[in-house]
């Protein structure tokens, strides 16, 4: 019913719009996204939320490109070699600068991989990296860097998340500083940031890659879906995130946009498992069974939706397929309860940031399937900054957050279940030893089957209520050629003029 009124309104908001007002005159040459938060800073190495990683995307470069099949292509680095099997030496792109004039060079490197890996910064990203022993300067255009073990996903790795930053500029700022005005290699450099309204951009004209087709680039975040699609109907915005799945066919019928896809939404609900009740496997075996995951996929996506049965999306290499997400089941719920001394149930908190789509109709329909076998919920709804200090500072005791369905596991698995990564709210030595295993058996058919039984392992332990993978997709206007990317960062250099 929620969903039917909320349609309603949107019909009533955008026709109000339209009527009201024509399509607004913008400059051809600027690009305008609109995107569900603005950024929490613009430090691409202090944070990992996806909507700050997409503006820090377009400001930053990393040494390597990361592909849509966990290949990589040349970013910063023109070519490669393996030395040996710890071993790679690289060779940067001749005459790239920073947006200030630095040069990008090997010492460049160097200090941005300490920096990344410092315990100061308290990077989300320095987990990833673990295995890399640091960069070795050759020259100015040559450098190594070598694991402690080998490590199969190692090149991918960097091309996602060794950012390279000015070191003149950062240790003249400092890090709280860089966060605001930060001076990257990428497409486009900063021009100002006007908190809660836009960030704007211009393109970089001494960029090493190819140049971007628009001269201005600009951010803006509002949490309301119904604004975000009026401004892509109206012509404000070129493209939009956050499009729920009840609200594409609008953007399609109006003749004035398009859908193209980007990453899948892994949507899961984590439990605090080292506190009562969440530290008993059965408790969190029965939540599994209590909520009716194939009712809210039909009632929220149109059954468009992927259920997951453990934590590895079923799109990402090393899932198991043989595994079944865990049936509806009321009964066995309450008996699982009843055997770890909850007959009754409990009280639980649920928080989830407000600005994923369709987020609230998910936290109450869930809420409602708990509430049958004695599980009551308090709902707690949190803007996104919040959401993440909350729990970044281990105050959940159970939370809603999503994860891109990557191609390579060890690039979100590792990082939300090693307990020398994050340590939140889960922690369990053998998970950390067949995580370690992953990361080092080169042999493709060997390491997926590592990766299979980390999903059954944790099938059974049951360290998060699985829930769906939500195939997510930008609105573009029809006058933009974007095709979005499985990462689902909003990079815009590839975005050009029809």
């Amino acid at each position: 019913m929620k969903t039917r009124i909320a349609a309603v309104v949107l019909g009533i908001v955008l026709a109000a719009v339209l009527a009201a007002a024509p399509a607004q005159a913008k400059d051809k040459d600027t690009l305008v996204v609109v995107q569900e938060a603005e950024p929490v800073g613009l430090d691409i190495m202090q944070s990992s939320i996806q909507t700050t990683m997409s503006v820090g995307y377009n400001l930053h470069d990393t040494i390597l490109k990361p592909q849509e099949d966990a290949t990589v292509k040349p970013g910063m680095v023109e070519k490669w070699e393996k030395v040996d099997d710890l071993t790679w030496k690289f060779t940067l792109v001749k005459g790239a600068t920073f947006h200030n004039g630095e040069p990008i060079n090997s010492a460049a490197v160097k200090f941005s991989f300490e920096r990344l890996m410092s315990d100061a910064l308290k990077s989300p990203h320095k987990g990833k990296l673990t295995l890399f022993k640091g960069v070795e300067v050759v020259d100015d255009l040559n450098f190594k860097i070598a694991t402690s073990q080998p490590y199969a996903p190692g090149l991918y790795m960097l091309a996602q998340y060794l950012f390279v930053v000015p070191p003149e500029y950062v240790k003249k700022v400092g890090d709280a500083e860089y966060n605001l005005n930060p001076v990257g290699s990428g497409p486009y450099k900063l021009d100002k940031w006007v908190k809660g309204q836009e960030i704007i951009m211009s393109a970089y004209d001494k960029y090493y890659g190819p140049k971007p087709a628009y001269k201005k680039l600009v951010f803006k975040g509002v949490p309301e879906e119904a604004s975000r699609i009026a401004s892509l109907l109206t012509g404000e915005a070129d493209v939009i995130s956050g499009v729920p799945v009840h609200q594409r066919k609008k953007i399609l019928d109006s003749g004035k946009a398009y859908l193209t896809d980007q990453m899948g939404s892994m949507n899961y609900l984590g439990l605090n498992t080292y506190e009562k009740p969440f530290s008993d496997v059965k408790v969190r075996q029965a939540v599994n069974h209590a909520v009716n995951r194939p009712l809210i996929n039909k009632a929220l996506f149109n059954d468009k939706a992927i259920l997951c049965a453990g934590p590895i999306s079923p799109r990402t290499f090393g899932a198991d397929p043989g595994l079944k997400p865990y049936a509806y089941d009321p009964a066995k719920a309450k008996q699982l309860l009843a055997e770890a001394g909850y007959p009754n149930g409990f009280e639980m908190r649920l928080a989830f940031g407000t600005y994923m789509p369709q987020v609230q109709e998910q936290a109450e329909a869930i809420a409602a399937d708990l509430a049958k076998v004695g599980i009551k919920v308090t709902l707690e709804p949190w803007e996104r900054a919040v959401q993440w200090d909350r729990y970044k500072n281990k105050l959940h005791q159970t939370y809603i957050y999503f994860w891109d369905d990557a191609p390579e596991p060890d690039r979100y698995v590792y990082s939300l279940f090693h307990s020398k990564s994050r340590d939140y709210y889960y922690k369990n030595e053998q998970v950390d030893a067949l995580l370690d295993k992953g990361r080092i058996t080169m042999d493709p058919a060997a390491r997926a089957k590592v990766y299979n039984e980390i999903d059954r392992f944790l099938y059974q332990d049951a360290p998060w209520l699985y829930l769906y993978v939500i195939p997510e997709v930008f609105g573009v206007a029809n006058s933009v050629d974007y095709k979005g990317l499985r990462d689902g960062y909003l990079i815009m250099n590839t975005a050009k003029p029809k």
